[in-house]
């Protein structure tokens, strides 16, 4: 007998022949990169991957916005993931619209943005969806200055995409949810410094500019009513700097934020020669004052949506006890391009900042950067 028929040759294992079904179970443990190379080892894959729900995005992602007339942009905004940090990923075209608008806040992996035509509006970069909101001629005539004060919400688990835009407009709180078809006037201000929304409680934070004293406004019914305020942290430059020159300029801000127990923190940064310095207190309700936060612990601080979130041991990409940061209020009212020095993750452990990659920053021309947590199974 011929030994080969006896002994046949072993037989190589085919990657692309892997039942649908444990391709699946894997891709669903995979991130979003992984996910996207994956795509392109087989057609196969490629296949499954379309009936496929990976798991949620635990991971920040920053969104880089095209500049206005910037001809190789193709009108698309760019992506840098911190655990891909060797590339870079574009949305698809979101037309010329989008060039020419500002983004004024962001949920999730949707945008609220003010157009050229002084029109608000949502969008999804990553999924292309659009909400056109209300027109607002009905509450002012003449538009004193542009709207840089806003807070968005999106239902993206629901398939019809419910929202809610809560908005200072001049010296009044106004809102918008699906279906209103208009906006509702609500509240009269003293100027605005900063507004968030806490999806957890459905209650917006607004820090007025002449006062620290943050009022709280609650979102969860129908009608929409004050729930108090938080008295003053009054917090002195003083209180947060090392040592500083006091000939030598500096840049100074206060912030607010949410931590992931409820608690509202107070964010003061500073910048003088380079050196940034951050100091984090949290509010305490039963004794009206304000605590020194020294430690996030296993939270990390998401400046420009307000909030902290968990962070997993097993997570790359995303560091605790840090806070991510994308330049003061006022880097995101102006309408000039955003310093790149401005944008970085802030180790409160070390007192450190990890910027951009110098090959992003010298690659990629953008008018504005903002840190947010993308829907990936889109």
């Amino acid at each position: 007998m011929d030994q080969s028929e006896s002994n046949p040759p072993p037989v190589t294992p085919m990657w692309s022949e892997l039942y649908p079904d444990l391709l699946r179970s894997v891709f669903q443990r995979l991130s979003f990169t992984n996910l996207n190379r994956a795509k392109s080892v087989c057609r196969s894959w490629n296949s499954a991957l379309r009936s496929c729900v990976p798991k949620q995005n635990q991971i920040p992602w920053l969104i880089l916005f095209p500049r206005e007339n910037q001809t190789d942009s193709n009108n698309s905004c760019v992506l840098f993931i911190p655990e891909d940090k060797d590339n870079l990923y574009k949305t698809r075209d979101l037309g010329a619209e989008f060039t020419r608008s500002c983004c004024i806040a962001s949920y999730g992996s949707w945008l609220l943005m003010f157009g050229h035509f002084q029109n608000l509006y949502i969008i999804n970069p990553l999924t292309l969806e659009r909400f056109d909101l209300p027109q607002y001629s009905s509450l002012s005539k003449v538009l004193i200055r542009p709207p840089r004060l806003a807070c968005l919400w999106v239902d993206s688990n629901n398939i019809t995409k419910n929202y809610l835009v809560v908005w200072i407009l001049d010296d009044h709180m106004v809102y918008t949810r699906k279906g209103d078809g208009g906006w509702r006037r609500i509240a009269r201000l003293c100027p605005a410094a900063q507004i968030i929304y806490n999806s957890k409680d459905h209650k917006v934070y607004i820090a007025p500019d002449i006062s620290w004293r943050v009022f709280v406004w609650d979102f969860s019914e129908d009608i929409p009513r004050q729930n108090g305020y938080i008295l003053p942290f009054d917090v002195e430059r003083d209180a947060l700097v090392d040592a500083i020159d006091w000939n030598m300029g500096f840049k100074f801000d206060i912030m607010i934020a949410t931590s992931v127990s409820g608690q509202v923190l107070l964010v003061a940064c500073m910048v003088q020669d380079s050196r940034w310095q951050f100091r984090i207190y949290a509010y305490d309700p039963l004794t009206n004052t304000r605590e020194r936060v020294n430690d996030l612990g296993d939270e990390a601080l998401i400046l420009d949506m307000g909030f902290t979130v968990v962070v997993a041991k097993d997570i790359p990409g995303i560091k605790r006890n840090s806070i991510y940061f994308s330049g003061f209020n006022i880097d995101h009212q102006r309408l000039q391009s955003k310093d790149p020095e401005h944008i970085f993750v802030y180790d409160l452990g070390t007192q450190t900042t990890e910027r951009l990659p110098q090959w992003v920053v010298s690659s990629v021309g953008f008018s504005d950067a903002r840190w947010f947590f993308s829907d990936t199974n889109h």
